[in-house]
């Protein structure tokens, strides 16, 4: 099984740092809002994907669920953060988001 990823700061108010992006597999992932100083990202959502690269491009392009949450503390001053672990398979990266929310309560899986 693969390791999470080191947090990645994927957009602030006026930017989406995107060419970092370099996984074209499947994976689960984490979206995660920081403030400047705070040391550890707080998670927000959980999610999966056939496509990493792909799925991160359609948060950033506003075409996701969570556009508007995402959209809405980035105008607040709040940072986005993402990591991932890579799966051998999408139904692999799914099981992994199951069982991750079944351990925690993430707000944006709530409300989105």
């Amino acid at each position: 099984m693969s390791r999470w990823t080191n947090w990645r700061l994927i957009a602030d108010q006026s930017h989406w740092y995107d060419d970092f992006l370099d996984w074209d597999g499947p994976a689960c992932y984490e979206l995660a809002l920081g403030v400047p100083g705070r040391i550890e990202p707080i998670p927000m959502y959980v999610g999966e994907t056939c496509n990493e690269r792909q799925r991160l491009a359609r948060h950033a392009s506003n075409k996701s669920h969570l556009a508007e949450l995402i959209e809405s503390h980035l105008r607040e001053g709040w940072l986005l953060f993402y990591r991932a672990r890579v799966a051998p398979s999408k139904e692999r990266a799914k099981l992994m988001q199951d069982n991750l929310l079944r351990t925690f309560e993430y707000e944006w899986n709530i409300r989105g």
